[in-house]
């Protein structure tokens, strides 16, 4: 006897429903697709930021110009380092400018496993977190780079030393210094996630502030970029800010689960 010809179910059109029936195939499935419309999207960024290319190169030595004076030049050490510069600063720039897009396809991805409200939260942190990271980038831009290079270019440079810099060693400064202060502004989101996980609460890190300032002094001696008093207080001030409102809101969403 011929063997029936199996149909597949069609799988359930409700999102929790569905995540139960779906595979380790399909998960993988779904995966790959959310990465290649991640890919994508850094693509289409990419292509802006390489056709303006010149003009954001002008931009971003504009703290280096601001120091050493308008005619500051750099040396080209290495034969590709301005081709790779270009392509390092079109690809970062792109995941920072599309930061909001891929955090939202990946928690697309994650959102069907979690419960509604858990899902709400989901996307206030995404967008919470995109926020503070970009604070802590423009707070580098404008009040933490320019300083540094200036201690170290005019303050500290002994006479009879050449100041400028080579071009691959600028950009390195740059993105290292930006991207530690945009990762140190997650401080909050860090924190609310482990309240949201019951490894801390607001009772905790109210009674424990002493200590949780000085931490934060010592790794804002750490993570600054100059020796100066200045740069560690431009990171120690807001983290402290942003410690006592991770607290602050703790306790509010702590108040709404016991309601």
């Amino acid at each position: 006897m011929a063997e029936k010809k199996r149909t597949a179910l069609p799988l359930p059109e409700d999102s929790e429903t569905r995540e139960k029936y779906m595979s380790l195939g399909d998960h993988l499935e779904e995966l790959r697709q959310r990465l290649i419309y991640s890919i994508l999207v850094v693509s289409v960024f990419m292509i802006g930021t390489l056709y303006f290319g010149s003009e954001i190169h002008r931009f971003l030595i504009m703290p280096y110009k601001a120091v050493l004076g308008p005619d500051a030049h750099f040396f080209q050490i290495q034969l590709m380092a301005p081709f790779l510069i270009y392509l390092k600063t079109s690809l970062i720039l792109s995941v920072l400018v599309s930061l909001p897009f891929l955090l939202y396809i990946l928690w697309g991805f994650i959102a069907p496993a979690v419960d509604p409200r858990t899902e709400k939260w989901g996307k206030f942190i995404i967008l919470f977190s995109t926020l503070l990271f970009w604070s802590g980038l423009a707070l580098c831009w404008f009040t933490v780079f320019e300083n540094f290079l200036r201690v170290f270019l005019v303050v500290l440079r002994p006479d009879g030393v050449d100041p400028y810099l080579p071009i691959d060693e600028y950009y390195d400064l740059f993105f290292n210094l930006h991207l530690v202060f945009g990762a140190s502004f997650q401080l909050p989101v860090v924190l609310i996630l482990l309240g949201r996980i019951g490894i801390l609460s607001s009772r905790f890190l109210i009674s424990r502030w002493r200590e949780a300032v000085l931490i934060i002094a010592v790794v804002s001696a750490v993570l600054s970029p100059g020796p100066d008093v200045f740069s560690m207080l431009m990171l120690l001030v807001p983290l402290s800010f942003l410690f006592f409102l991770s607290a602050l809101m703790m306790k509010v969403l702590e108040t709404t689960d016991s309601k």
